[in-house]
């Protein structure tokens, strides 16, 4: 599973943004508590990505 990881996670980190570009948009026009959760949740996956924690 460790191999596969590491040839996936460049594709994943470059999902992620358009997702939280999308998910931002849809939060600014309809905000419920979950679609706020979803937001944090993609930020801070991006986060770890960014830092290498990933």
């Amino acid at each position: 599973m460790q191999q596969f990881w590491w040839k996936i996670r460049h594709t994943v980190r470059a999902v992620i943004f358009p997702l939280i570009c999308i998910q931002f948009i849809r939060t600014l026009l309809l905000p419920t508590p979950f679609d706020v959760f979803i937001l944090f949740l993609l930020f801070v996956a991006y986060l770890g990505f960014l830092l290498k924690i990933y």
